[in-house]
């Protein structure tokens, strides 16, 4: 990114766990200013413990982004912690407190490709971070379709040899995702209805 695309452009944040944080934002979503908090290894209780740290750092750069997503809860699913969702459920309303201004989505769990893991868990765990996000007043963000619209020899290859995390092209159904998402965030904006008129 040129620094006048950097000057102009849009920033998203992005807070979560190990997809977030080797996602290579930069050349995935070009068009947007990035900001790349992902840890990890990270439960959702991470998250939730370091959420105010990590806004205040983003507003103290002078940034307030435009755009957050969390992207969280892999890590609770695979360990056996099923209640990240009414963690997300308390972390939600404080996130929206802290960044008034902000448009906050929240990813669902990826389709994972991950024996003794049944679709039909994440299915259930993907329906409880939609509600958490209706009833604190987010988006939500699907990702069950964008990788399962695909037939299943172009699927496999979205994951790595692990099931969990994203290849190459994993990133890329993703990245679109994202794109198309916040494309049509700005398109319900009444700002820009008003200047579509």
């Amino acid at each position: 990114m040129t620094t006048q695309t950097a000057q102009t452009a849009k920033t998203l944040l992005m807070l979560g766990d190990s997809l977030v944080e080797w996602g290579d934002w930069e050349s995935l979503l070009p068009e947007l200013q990035v900001i790349n908090r992902g840890v990890a290894g990270e439960h959702t209780e991470g998250l939730s413990a370091r959420l105010a740290r990590e806004i205040d750092a983003v507003l103290d750069a002078g940034t307030e982004p435009e755009y957050i997503l969390l992207m969280t809860g892999t890590n609770n699913l695979l360990m056996g912690s099923p209640y990240f969702p009414a963690i997300l459920g308390s972390m939600l309303p404080r996130l929206a407190d802290l960044c008034p201004d902000s448009s906050i989505t929240l990813n669902s769990l990826m389709p994972m490709q991950l024996r003794g893991l049944a679709r039909e868990t994440i299915t259930a765990k993907n329906n409880e971070l939609r509600d958490a996000a209706k009833q604190s007043g987010c988006r939500f963000l699907d990702m069950t379709g964008p990788f399962t619209e695909q037939y299943l020899p172009v699927t496999k290859p979205c994951f790595l040899n692990d099931g969990v995390h994203l290849a190459t092209r994993g990133y890329q159904v993703w990245a679109g995702a994202i794109k198309k998402h916040l494309d049509t965030l700005e398109e319900n904006h009444p700002m820009y209805r008003e200047i579509s008129r």
